[in-house]
């Protein structure tokens, strides 16, 4: 088409050329006439002008009715519109311009000299012309076939002519008619002028070349009206006629080039084209990735292209006009038959189907079958598409194996993960459900929200900046995040961010996969907590106090300014949990470590070391060390204070006083745990002085401190080494005479001589050597004992020991004192065992239960020391004892007037009273022994009669 317009514009150029000549020379000759110069017309001899005008009358009938035929051949061929407005109109032009031929030549029953009939005859083939014109280029809708039109030109041609003769009949006088057809005549002239300047600027626009002939025939028509009316010369009817002409051959050559040329050229390029795709068909064909196939209603191959020949291994011409069986492999022949009978019946088939190919692999195949209809209808065939798509059977296996893989990734991840997509500005466009559920949000609620709306304020700016700065780099970050959820609750995140980058190297959007680390992070918490404050008190333990010390002490260097450690215990707190149990024991102490807290500074630090003992870290205590000193000194005495108020314990007042030790630093040249051992030291000789009082650290009590644990040493090694030894001291009657005595334990040390047991009893008991010494004294007594009842002598004397607490306490000591007697065959009754009354505050019915079992086998008791310590006379009445001993405090002025007389006498009727026997101890002189023989008293110990003696010297 588009070369068909080429020809076209080509042939429009060549075209408007000669229109624009013929124009020129039409207005040229217009105006030599108008200047009344005579033309050289060639008039041959012998021939009119009449004759003339006739034969031209005749060529433009002649050329109207060619232009009706051409008309009639283009309705005919394409029922176009512009050929029968062409058809119609020119019908009238040439049976008009007939019958005015045969009017100007006398033919006709009307005078030729009627100048209104002749005038309307001629302005007639004028009008029609370009009305006709206009019509077709106004393109004026029209419907019908050609024998319609070509008849209603004809009828028209009728009412022209009837017309006609009534105007020459009862028209108007011939004075008036000349006027009339001068008045049409110039109307007629505009009006062509006007269709040919409306047809040029359509050819301007459209390049259609039947515009430009229209133009030019319409501008031919309007110059031949106005040398008519214009030109006053012989030669006037002669020109006008051959512009008619002209004009009438310019339509003419308009609708021949419109319904002939054209569709010519049309043809022409069709077939070309037809040729050219029959040519791009054959090689698309050759060459598309498809077997195709065309089988006649006997299903024999009308057409094969080269690709499903090949697939057959064979040649389009081997295979056309073979039945498709012929070829076809078997394992293609079952499903193809089926479809391909389906198909015949009028119905399009598309199936797939598995076949195994030359090599052994299988393929897939896809097969559409089309039934091929002729202009009737009926089916004459089946176009077969074969489709070869193992690639993509395999690419869609594998994406649906991937699709699944996915699948079960995103449901695991949903299931197990909390995922959050954004885009390159961190707006979220998706979320998971879990994180909905973990963060309280609904979905709608996040979508279009950044992760503003979940920021708890814990981290700090430089977190999130970080954050940002590696995951816009392209780069995954991981970490954990504290998140703040609608409720206001915290919860804590492990967080990937994975970046997903662009074609231009830059993020466009990040996906976020989260671990819910909450509990975990609790617990890390409350592990932390707990390995560095103490379960019971709350407060910072010993590893959490290590690190305090350690920033007092860096605190120390940087302000040079003096510090204070300092250890306190509570004083007989293993009575108060042995008394009231160890749940009473914990509320106390953790109203201690309250007290505690409230008696010091907020910058101090109050720890719990186990146990009853507190450590108190003071730190800026001033820069002089008597004002750290006197700093000390107040803090610890308020804190004696307040833990000296009584304490309710479920309703019972509880009094508990507190021993505390100090020691001062300056800067970290001290060690931590040289300091917790000096503090120590204080500590003891804080208890050592009486307790519920401070003791600051100094050198010599270093050394002291020293001292006692070489003393201590040398301690575990006397009973292996054989270095304790038992020295006894009698008890006597009132005549003097000996009847017991009392076994005293002394370490014969081998540098520091005899150590009585003042210096390491309490030494023993505080390091739990004192069982082993006990049992040793107790299995050598009984042995003592045993070797006296062989000796008339000394059989009847009795011995006395002394029982540590520790010792009566220890669940083993019935058992050892019975399995002592029974291996050294000691008699029991012989062997006494002295209390203190101290033993007595707690687990009373457990001290009297064990004392009834030994008892019951014969052994005797005595309370020693009685009248120092707190005894209950109801406990003195249940005890199973059989002596007191009165303390040598009550007996040095006996003999004189003070109270110690009344005491012993009130401590000598309570004995009588009770059934038991007194004795006196420290009886020195002897006024002393006869006083107390005059209070009642029967039995005496003391100096006066004797200092104690090796028991291997008795």
């Amino acid at each position: 088409m588009w070369l068909l317009m080429l020809d076209f514009e080509h042939r429009g150029g060549r075209f408007a050329r000669a229109a624009i000549v013929l124009g020129l020379a039409a207005g040229s000759l217009l105006i030599v006439l108008t200047t009344g110069t005579p033309l050289p017309w060639p008039t041959p001899a012998g021939i009119e002008p009449a004759a003339v005008h006739l034969l031209l009358d005749l060529l433009c009938v002649v050329v109207a009715s060619l232009t009706v035929a051409t008309a009639w051949h283009a309705v005919g061929r394409e029922r176009t519109t512009t050929g029968r407005l062409v058809l119609s109109g020119f019908t009238v032009v040439a049976g008009v311009h007939l019958v005015h031929a045969i009017s100007q030549a006398g033919l006709a029953p009307w005078s030729a000299s009627d100048v209104m009939v002749s005038g309307f005859f001629w302005l007639s083939t004028g009008a029609a012309q370009v009305l006709t014109i206009g019509a077709a280029t106004l393109r004026v809708q029209t419907g019908a076939g050609r024998m319609t039109w070509f008849t209603a030109g004809l009828v028209t041609l009728l009412a022209f002519i009837g017309t006609g003769l009534v105007i020459g009949r009862a028209g108007p006088h011939p004075s008036h008619a000349e006027a009339v057809v001068v008045a049409l005549g110039w109307a007629l002239g505009v009006l062509n002028g006007m269709t040919a300047a409306w047809n040029w600027s359509h050819y301007q626009r459209t390049r259609e070349t039947r515009y430009l002939w229209f133009a030019a025939a319409c501008a031919v028509a309007a110059l031949g009206e106005l040398a008519r009316l214009t030109v006053d010369a012989s030669e006037v009817p002669l020109l006008a006629h051959l512009y008619r002409l002209v004009g009438y051959a310019f339509i003419y050559r308009g609708t021949f080039t419109a319904s002939v040329e054209a569709p010519y050229a049309q043809l022409e390029l069709s077939e070309a084209t037809v040729k050219r795709q029959q040519d791009q068909l054959n090689t698309l064909l050759r060459n598309v990735p498809v077997g195709l196939a065309q089988l006649d209603r006997q299903l024999r191959y009308r057409y094969v292209n080269p690709v499903l020949a090949s697939h057959l291994h064979t040649t389009p011409g081997d295979l056309a006009g073979t039945h498709w069986r012929n070829y076809l492999p078997a394992s293609w022949q079952h499903p193809v038959g089926a479809h391909l009978h389906e198909t015949l019946e009028g119905k399009r088939t598309e199936f797939e189907f598995e076949y195994q190919s030359e090599h052994g692999d299988t393929r897939h195949a896809n097969a559409i079958m089309v039934p091929e209809r002729n202009a009737h209808g009926e089916i004459e065939g089946v176009l077969a598409i074969f489709t070869d798509h193992t690639e993509r059977e395999r690419a869609r296996r594998q994406l649906a194996e991937s699709m699944r893989e996915v699948t079960e990734l995103k449901s695991a991840l949903d299931a197990h993960a909390i995922v959050a997509v954004t885009d390159a500005r961190g707006v979220i466009t998706r979320v998971n459900d879990k994180f909905c559920i973990i963060s309280k949000y609904r979905r709608s609620e996040l979508l279009g929200s950044t992760h503003r709306l979940i920021n708890s304020g814990h981290h700090p700016q430089s977190f999130f900046d970080t954050l940002w700065k590696t995951i816009s780099s392209g780069m995954v970050w991981t970490g954990e995040i504290c998140n703040r959820a609608k409720d206001g609750s915290l919860y804590w995140v492990y967080t990937t961010i994975v970046p997903f980058v662009g074609e231009e190297g830059i993020p466009v959007q990040y996906i976020s996969i989260r671990a819910d680390i909450t509990e975990r992070k609790r617990a890390e918490q409350e592990a932390q907590h707990m390995a560095l404050y103490d379960v019971v008190t709350d407060l910072p333990n010993r590893r959490l106090m290590g690190e305090r010390l350690r920033e007092a002490l860096t605190s120390s260097t940087r302000s040079d300014q003096y510090g204070a450690l300092m250890l306190l215990d509570l004083d007989n707190f293993k009575q108060i949990n042995d008394t009231l149990g160890h749940d009473q024991g914990d509320t106390l102490l953790r109203m201690v470590g309250e007290r505690l807290q409230f008696s010091v500074r907020q910058a101090d630090t109050v720890a719990r070391m186990g146990g009853d003992e507190f450590v108190v870290i003071l730190s800026d205590l001033g820069r002089g060390m008597q004002t750290a000193l006197a700093a000390v000194q107040a803090i610890s005495e308020k804190i004696r204070l307040s833990l000296s108020e009584p304490y309710d314990l479920d309703g019972a007042a509880l009094d508990v006083t507190s021993s505390l030790g100090a020691v001062l630093f300056q800067g970290e040249d001290e060690r931590e745990d040289k300091l917790l051992k000096r503090a120590d030291m204080a500590l003891y000789r804080a208890k050592a002085q009486g307790r519920n009082r401070l003791s600051v650290f100094d050198p010599g009590l270093e050394s002291a401190i020293l001292a006692q644990a070489s003393l201590l040493q040398d301690l575990r090694q006397a009973l292996p080494r054989r270095e304790l030894v038992l020295h006894a001291q009698p008890i006597v009657d009132e005549t003097g005479a000996v009847r017991s005595q009392e076994i005293l334990l002394r370490w014969a040390h081998p540098t520091r001589g005899l150590v009585s047991p003042g210096e390491f009893i309490a030494l023993a008991e505080q390091h739990g050597l004192i069982l082993d010494i006990g049992n040793w004294v107790l299995r050598r007594t009984c042995a003592w004992l045993a070797a006296c009842g062989r000796d008339p002598a000394r059989s009847a004397w009795t011995a006395a020991i002394n029982v540590s607490v520790r010792q009566l306490r220890d669940p083993g000591f019935v058992d050892a004192v019975l399995r002592a007697l029974a291996e050294t065959g000691a008699p029991a009754h012989r062997l006494r065992l002295e209390l203190t009354e101290s033993m007595l505050l707690t687990e009373v019915d457990e001290t009297i239960a064990k004392m009834s079992r030994l008892r019951e086998a014969g052994v005797r008791f005595a309370l020693d020391d009685f009248g120092t310590g707190y005894s209950s006379l109801s406990y003195l009445r249940r005890l199973p004892l059989d002596e007191l001993k009165i303390d040598r405090s009550f007996i040095a002025d006996v003999a004189g007037e003070g109270n110690d007389g009344v005491i012993a006498r009130t401590i000598i009727s309570l004995a009588n009273s009770l059934g038991l026997s007194a004795v006196a101890e420290g009886v020195e002189t002897a006024e002393q022994f006869e006083a107390l023989k005059a209070l009642g008293c029967h039995a005496f110990q003391g100096y006066h009669f004797g200092r104690p003696l090796p028991l291997a010297d008795l």
